[in-house]
């Protein structure tokens, strides 16, 4: 069973100065809001209203939208795929001299989300109150309030209170610490002070001690505590030096959250080749970046390395995929390398003795266990190649090549039933939805008429050869032979080199249609499944199709009736009759990814008109993109609208990559 500490460390009020002052441009000031984080959720299960978090933390917190002493959360990423242990776990109250103050009756003045942090600054006659928010670890977060007076005024009053929407928890004060526990939950809450928690528990609530201090207008007032949640002991007493470093010295803090971001900024601001993005898209991007890191989970339980989860909105999104891992690395590779190692590395740690990956990983499986059914699309030699094309890592790739290669080979062992080369997807159990899951586009019409074949070596396949699967094992092959030769294997990167060129042929003659020009999937008994969709346009990303033929995909791609749409490139043919993107989910929606592989495909083969212009399309009429609207998992491509999850990774990883490869 698995701990789930909160624990608030230490209650510091001093005398300060100005504000963090740090060496050079601070980029954050330049991005506020590039997301709405302000709200008020109605109840603990309330996910309307979304949050912050930052270096992999499984706690977030939101922006209240008036005054209120304090930040909304924190969001507990935990049992029940998320919960909000309240509307506002810690408050600070405030008196002068008799009169209890009350905040939310000052004026906002300030109320900004900006990378890496939560900003929000208030006024009453009296006082100006600013409170900011950032993450310090993992597990820990530090709060400081600044309190400046108008005028001279009269002794001041503070104090924190606590309280929890969590039902059957109860507070209690043990050992100079404050538990809040409940017999039905896993989940323990604790708030831990650096000196004694003196105070009283109240219902359903904490009291803290009152201090007092003097309140000067050329001395204004700090208060700082550090919010820390821990799923162990271990991490606890690993996490404490940088804890009290925090609280004796916030000024570090912060200056270290500014350069660690300015860094993150500058990276994102920066195009691959060197130069600046367009600065129509700097907003996008930086709100693209800003996704990802709200996604960021560190290793817990099961998780043996960090990585992102698909969307910390959508409570069914609380794990690791292992398709989404790949392009989540690759859209953070150069920005957050040692993320995007992680995120790799987390889904290779659940790679079985054969050499296939899970297709989906969870920290606790007793919430939800992890997928073996299906694994997912063969795009892990992408996202090590491009790690070690920033990093110049060679024992990453030394680690994880030996790894590859086995995935690699699995497919051929037991995904491809025939044993003609060309492999098709599939599941261990036999059952054909697990089989479409593995394609990872779940429902596309292509496998309607698909029925399940025992192989002889041992798991099931489609009785369908699909193109996309063996566009990407071409490129992997290519990948591979690269990697092998960054290990000095000749003998591997030639035999993947020459598997390479006998692969691009059997794609070339076997999957393209003449008549039509387009790439399709293909049955067994070769009949063809003349299914317009984005599996067509995979062999131009990979570099597979012949220059005739990319102009003849990419006729279909820029017309109007199929693939150049509002917003362009649906996963199915728009005049298809199974056409349905309002619910179609991979029947017709915009995907994120499809649109970077028919982008950069386009421009390969040389197409950079046409590339631009469906790029531009999908800025420009993707619901939201250009505002502080969530990024969505896909997109109406008709209408714009934004569909299924909010704030989905791989959609943020891939805008990306269309910004600044």
């Amino acid at each position: 069973m698995n701990r789930f500490w909160i624990i608030f460390i230490g209650l510091c009020l001093v005398a300060c100065g100005n504000q963090v002052d740090t060496d050079g441009i601070n980029l954050q000031s330049n991005f506020p809001n590039t997301l709405d984080l302000s709200g008020a959720p109605a109840n603990a299960k309330d996910r309307s209203v979304y949050s912050f978090s930052d270096l992999g933390a499984w706690h977030s917190y939101s922006l209240s939208p008036k005054p209120s002493g304090g930040f909304v959360g924190p969001f507990l990423m935990t049992d029940d795929n998320g919960l909000w242990a309240s509307n506002q776990l810690v408050t600070l109250q405030l008196s002068l001299g008799e009169r209890v103050l009350d905040l939310a009756s000052a004026k906002m003045v300030r109320s900004e989300y900006l990378p890496g942090k939560l900003l929000q600054t208030y006024e009453l006659e009296e006082l100006r109150i600013q409170q900011e928010l950032i993450f310090i670890s993992n597990r820990s977060t530090l709060v400081e309030y600044k309190i400046e007076s108008k005028a001279k005024q009269p002794k001041v009053t503070a104090h924190l209170t606590a309280s929890t929407w969590l039902p059957d928890w109860q507070f209690s004060v043990e050992d100079s610490q404050v538990l809040l526990q409940s017999d039905s939950s896993k989940t323990k809450l604790w708030l831990t002070f650096d000196q004694p928690a003196d105070g009283s528990v109240v219902s359903n609530s904490f009291v803290g001690q009152q201090q007092e201090f003097d309140l000067n207008p050329s001395f204004p007032v700090k208060i700082s505590y550090v919010q820390s949640a821990y799923f162990n002991e271990e991490e606890r007493v690993k996490d404490q030096s940088t804890v009290a470093k925090a609280l004796s010295n916030s000024k570090w803090a912060f200056v270290n959250n500014q350069k660690r971001w300015n860094d993150y900024l500058s990276r994102t601001l920066t195009k691959a080749n060197g130069g600046k993005i367009d600065s129509s898209y700097q907003t996008l991007a930086v709100k693209s970046l800003n996704t990802l890191i709200n996604n960021w989970r560190s290793a817990a339980g099961e998780l043996k390395h960090d990585g992102l989860f698909p969307s910390y909105a959508y409570g069914g999104f609380h794990g690791f995929w292992a398709w989404d891992s790949w392009k989540h690395a690759v859209g953070l590779a150069d920005i957050v390398p040692q993320l995007a190692k992680d995120q790799i590395l987390t889904m290779y740690d659940y790679q079985d003795i054969d050499g296939m990956i899970a297709d989906c990983i969870f920290r606790d499986t007793l919430i939800e266990k992890h997928n073996w059914r299906d694994t997912k699309p063969p795009l892990s030699g992408w996202a090590i190649a491009k790690v070690f094309e920033v990093t110049s890592d060679t024992l990453f790739v030394k680690k994880l090549y030996p790894k590859l290669k086995k995935y690699h080979q699995w497919w051929y062992n037991f995904r491809d039933h025939n044993k003609n080369g060309l492999c098709e997807y599939g599941s261990t159990d036999g059952t054909r939805v697990a089989a479409a899951w593995e394609s990872g586009m779940d429902n596309a019409v292509r496998f309607d008429e698909a029925t399940m074949l025992t192989n002889d070596g041992g798991g099931f396949s489609l009785d369908q050869e699909s193109v996309d699967l063996n566009a990407y094992l071409y490129a992997e092959k290519l990948y591979l032979t690269q990697l092998a030769r960054v290990l000095d294997l000749s003998s591997d990167a030639q035999q993947y080199e020459e598997e390479a060129k006998q692969l691009v042929g059997l794609i070339r003659t076997n999957y393209y249609e003449e008549e039509t020009g387009f790439f399709f999937d293909v049955m067994l008994d070769g009949k063809v499944i003349e299914v317009f969709g984005p599996e067509g346009w995979i062999p131009l990303w990979a570099g597979i199709a012949t220059k005739q033929q990319a102009a003849a995909v990419v006729k279909q791609i820029m017309d109007k009736a199929r693939f150049n749409t509002k917003v362009p490139l649906p996963t199915l043919d728009a005049s298809h009759p199974k056409f349905n993107p309002k619910n179609g989910y991979w029947r017709g929606p915009v995907w994120l990814d499809q649109v970077y592989f028919a982008i950069r495909g386009l421009e390969k083969y040389g197409f950079q008109a046409e590339a631009n212009e469906l790029k531009e399309k999908l800025f420009n009429n993707a619901e939201g993109l250009l505002t502080n609207g969530p990024i969505r998992e896909n997109y109406h491509p008709i209408t714009g609208e934004g569909l299924n999850a909010k704030h989905f990774s791989w959609s943020a990883a891939h805008l990306l990559m269309l910004i600044r490869e």
